[in-house]
C-alpha cells in the first residue's frame, strides 16, 4: 500500500527550497527539549499545519515532510528495509520511504548538506541512500558521520542513539572501503565508552557489549572489555543490584569466551547463577521475606548452573551445586504459597467488545498497558469441556459418526471417533477433545481475535512505540523463557507486536515446544527416547503435551491450549504446520497465528509480571517498616 501524496514539491520546487532556507525547521528544533526521533515529530506536524494557515503552503510542507521523515522507526536489524511505519493497525499506517515521491527525495537531497542536527540530518541522507537510484555512497557517509555524532551515554542511548549507531555499523559495511577507517572509529568510540562506564550507568555498558559482539566488532579488546563487565558485575553485586549483576557476569561470559579463556567463561556462568541465589536470599532476609520471588531467583540460578560445561563442573561442583539449590527451592515454593496473588483485568462485555478492548489497554504506561493487553482473555479448559459434552448430548446420533478432518488442500488429516452411547463418557475423550477443538475453541479463538486482540493492539502500537530489544528484555526477565533463548522470544513478541505475525509464528512454535520440554525435564521428567539403534532422539510437543506432568507444571488451562493450538490434527496444528511448511500466505496472517503470538505474549509477560509485582509489594512493605519502626 502506498499512500496518496500530493505533488507540490515537484510543481513548486523552488518555493519549497525557499522556505526551507527560511529557517523556520530550525526554530521548531530549538522547542524540542528531548532530542529524539518520537519527540521531534509532533512539533514538526503541529508547526506544519500551523505554517500552512499563517504562512503558506510551501512553508507547511517543508515542516510536514521533516514530520514525516521523523516519523518512521528505525530498523538496523533489518539493512534491506531499515526504516517501518510507526503505526499499523485498522487497515492503515504510516508513512514509509516510498510513499515519499522522487521530488521530494530529491529536496531531501539538497537540503541535507544544510541541516546541523545530527538526528535529523541522519536520518534525511539515510533516507536519500536508501531511495535514489543509482545510490550516492555520499549520502551514506553523512548518515554515517551524523549518527556518529549522537552522544555515547545512556541518556541518549536508550532513546534513538542506539538504533542510530548501530545502523552506522550497517551502512559503513554496505559501503565497504568508501567507509573509510570509520568502522573502526565506531569501534573504538564504543570500547572507549564501555571502559568509561560506572555503576551509575546502569545497563548501559552491558548493552554497548551486546552491540559491539552482535555485530562482530571488538575482538582486539575481548579481554579488556570481559574483565570491564566482571568488574561492573562485581560492584553492583556489592552494591547490592543483582539483577544488573547477573546481566554483566552474563555479558562477561561471552566475551570471555571470545577470548579463547574458556576457564574463566565457567567462571562468569557460575558467578552469574551466585548472583541469583544472592538475589534469593536478599528476598527471604529482608524484614518482610517474600519466598515466591527467591523461588523464581533460584530457578533462574539452576537454569544458569546447567550451562556449566561438563570440563568445568568438578571444579565448581556443579552437580551439588544444583542438588543443594533443588532443595531449597521445594522449600521456598512451601512456603510461598501463602504469597499467591492473582493479577486479572476486569471482565469485558463482548456486546462492546471492541470499544472496551481498546479502553483496557489506552491511556496506560507501557508494561501497565501490555499488563492490560495479556490479561485481555482467559479460557477455561473445564467449561470449554463441559460445553463440548453438552453439544455432543443434544445430538445424540449425529454425535455417533465419526468425522474426517482435511487440510485446506484436500488432504485427510485427522479422524474423529463419534462417541459410543447416547451421552458422553469417559471413553469418548477423543470425540469429546475434538468437539472442544471445533468449534467452541475454533469459534472463542476467531471471537477473541476480532473484537479483543487486533482492536487493543492498534491503541498499543499507536500509543506505544515497543522496540525489540523491549520484548528481549521482558523474555530475558521471564521464568518461564529457557536461558538461552531470551532472544528467539523477544524477536517473535516484536514481529507479532508489529503485525508479522508470519515471522512471529514461525520463531515461537519451536520455542514454545522447547519451553515445554525445558520445563519437564527441569522438573525430572524424561523428554527423551532410545530408539532400536540405542541413539537418544527428543521426543516431540504432541507426546511431551500428554504427559500428566504438563498439567501440574503449567495448568490444565494453559496444557489445554498449548495443545489445541499447536498439536492437536482437530485444530490449527502450527507446531507440525511451521516444522514442515505447510502453512501458505494467508494462513501465516489468520486469527490462529494472531492467538498463538498473544498466548505467547501473555505467557511471557505475566510471568515476568508476578515476580515484579510480588518484588514490588516486598519492597513498598519494607519501606513502610522503615518508616514506621517498633
Amino acid at each position: 500500500m502506498t499512500l496518496a501524496r500530493d505533488s507540490f514539491v515537484e510543481d513548486y520546487p523552488q518555493q519549497v527550497l525557499d522556505a526551507f532556507n527560511e529557517g523556520g525547521w530550525k526554530a521548531v528544533l530549538d522547542t524540542i527539549t528531548d532530542k529524539g526521533y518520537a519527540f521531534m515529530c509532533d512539533p514538526f506536524r503541529e508547526a506544519a499545519i500551523k505554517a500552512e494557515e499563517e504562512v503558506s503552503r510551501a512553508h507547511g510542507k517543508v515542516l510536514m515532510l521533516m514530520a514525516e521523515a521523523c516519523s518512521m522507526m528505525l530498523r538496523p536489524d533489518k539493512p534491506n528495509e531499515p526504516f517501518e511505519p510507526s503505526f499499523v493497525g485498522g487497515g492503515r499506517r504510516s508513512i514509509i520511504p516510498d510513499d515519499f515521491t522522487d521530488s521530494e527525495i530529491e529536496f531531501f537531497a539538497k537540503i541535507t548538506g544544510s541541516v546541523d542536527d545530527p538526528l535529523l540530518k541522519g536520518r534525511l541522507a539515510d533516507l536519500v541512500w536508501h531511495r535514489r537510484l543509482p545510490r550516492d555512497p555520499n549520502f551514506a557517509l553523512a548518515a554515517i558521520d551524523s549518527y556518529m555524532q549522537l552522544p555515547l551515554d545512556v541518556d541518549a542511548w536508550f532513546v534513538d542513539a542506539d538504533r542510530c549507531w548501530q545502523r552506522a555499523i550497517g551502512l559503513a559495511r554496505m559501503i565497504g572501503p568508501t567507509a573509510g577507517d570509520r568502522l573502526d572509529q565506531i569501534e573504538s568510540s564504543m570500547v572507549a565508552a564501555i571502559h568509561a562506564a560506572t555503576t551509575t550507568d546502569k545497563f548501559f555498558a552491558c548493552r554497548l557489549a551486546d552491540t559491539l559482539r552482535s555485530n562482530g566488532l571488538g575482538n582486539n579488546d575481548s579481554i579488556t572489555v570481559a574483565k570491564k563487565l566482571e568488574a561492573l558485575a562485581d560492584k553492583f553485586g556489592a552494591e547490592g543490584d543483582f539483577h544488573a549483576s547477573e546481566s554483566y557476569y552474563n555479558a562477561a561470559a561471552g566475551w570471555y569466551t571470545d577470548s579463547d579463556d574458556k576457564d574463566k567463561s565457567i567462571d562468569m556462568v557460575v558467578a552469574e547463577a551466585e548472583a541469583f541465589v544472592s538475589d534469593a536470599t536478599s528476598r527471604v532476609s529482608s524484614g518482610n521475606p517474600s519466598y515466591g520471588v527467591a523461588a523464581s531467583f533460584l530457578e533462574d540460578a539452576i537454569q544458569v548452573y546447567r550451562r556449566v560445561p561438563r570440563a568445568g563442573r568438578d571444579r565448581h561442583q556443579v552437580d551439588q551445586r544444583i542438588h543443594d539449590l533443588r532443595l531449597r527451592l521445594n522449600e521456598y515454593g512451601q512456603r510461598a504459597q501463602d504469597e499467591m496473588a492473582t493479577f486479572s483485568s476486569p471482565p469485558i462485555d463482548l456486546s462492546e467488545s471492541v470499544e472496551q478492548a481498546r479502553n483496557a489497554v489506552s491511556g496506560k504506561p507501557p508494561d501497565e498497558a501490555l499488563r492490560a493487553f495479556a490479561n485481555i482473555h482467559g479460557i477455561s479448559a473445564k467449561k470449554l469441556r463441559e460445553s463440548a459434552v453438552e453439544s455432543l448430548s443434544r445430538s445424540p446420533f449425529l454425535a455417533s459418526i465419526s468425522k474426517v478432518v482435511s487440510s485446506h488442500d484436500g488432504r485427510v488429516i485427522a479422524r474423529t471417533p463419534g462417541i459410543k452411547g447416547s451421552t458422553p463418557s469417559d471413553e469418548d475423550e477423543e470425540a469429546i477433545r475434538a468437539e472442544m477443538n471445533h468449534p467452541h475453541y475454533a469459534t472463542l479463538v476467531g471471537v477473541v481475535v476480532q473484537a479483543l486482540i487486533l482492536p487493543a493492539l492498534d491503541i498499543l502500537t499507536l500509543e506505544h512505540r515497543l522496540s525489540t530489544a523491549h520484548f528481549i528484555e521482558l523474555a530475558r526477565r521471564s521464568s518461564i523463557v529457557p536461558i538461552g533463548r531470551e532472544v528467539l522470544f523477544g524477536k517473535a513478541l516484536a514481529e507479532g507486536f508489529n503485525r508479522d505475525f508470519a515471522t512471529s509464528i514461525h520463531l515461537l512454535a519451536p520455542q514454545i515446544e522447547h519451553m515445554v520440554r525445558f520445563h519437564l525435564k527441569s522438573a525430572g521428567v524424561p523428554t527423551a527416547h532410545l530408539d532400536q539403534n540405542g541413539i537418544e532422539n527428543e521426543t516431540g510437543l504432541s507426546a511431551l503435551i500428554e504427559l500428566p506432568e504438563c498439567s501440574t507444571i503449567f495448568g490444565d488451562d494453559l496444557t489445554y491450549e498449548v495443545r489445541a493450538l499447536f498439536c492437536d490434527p482437530v485444530g490449527p496444528n502450527l507446531r507440525n504446520n511451521v516444522a514442515h511448511g505447510l502453512l501458505n500466505d494467508r494462513e501465516v496472517q489468520s486469527v490462529d497465528a494472531v492467538y498463538a503470538w498473544w498466548l505467547g505474549l501473555k505467557l511471557v509477560f505475566n510471568t515476568f509480571w508476578n515476580s515484579l509485582a510480588r518484588e514490588m509489594a516486598s519492597e513498598e512493605h519494607e519501606q513502610v517498616s522503615e518508616d514506621n519502626p517498633v
